[in-house]
């Protein structure tokens, strides 16, 4: 009886740490920033294929409605940011500058282990 007792106590306090580390992957909140990087078709990005060698496929991709990426630099590794739709479709903003190092404005945020990025305007 005590060991179904403990066993009890312990599925019970399993679930209460589970439930509080999911609760805690809320997402943060929208930020506006600037930031300098590569667009990207992600499908050809995590194959390795990247760059202005890979421009021309990139924006075909992305102009058929494969998702988009935007890779960012940071301490020397490669952050790959999703890039989701705005007030205007991000393969309008970012399919003419597909493979090559632009600045962009807009809105990022994380949401459930996700690095988001809504763009704004190329600068």
């Amino acid at each position: 009886m005590k060991k179904i007792a403990m066993l009890c106590c312990a599925l019970a306090a399993l679930c209460f740490v589970s439930m509080a580390v999911v609760a805690e992957d809320k997402g943060s909140e929208p930020t506006e920033l600037e930031l300098t990087g590569e667009a990207v078709d992600i499908s050809c990005y995590l194959t390795g294929k990247s760059g202005e060698a890979h421009a021309g496929c990139a924006t075909t991709c992305v102009s058929g409605g494969k998702p988009i990426g935007f890779v960012i630099e940071k301490e020397g590794k490669s952050i790959l940011l999703f890039v989701m739709d705005g007030d205007k479709p991000a393969k309008d903003i970012l399919g003419p500058h597909m493979g090559k190092q632009i600045t962009v404005k807009g809105t990022y945020q994380e949401k459930e282990g996700m690095k988001i990025l809504q763009v704004k305007e190329v600068v």
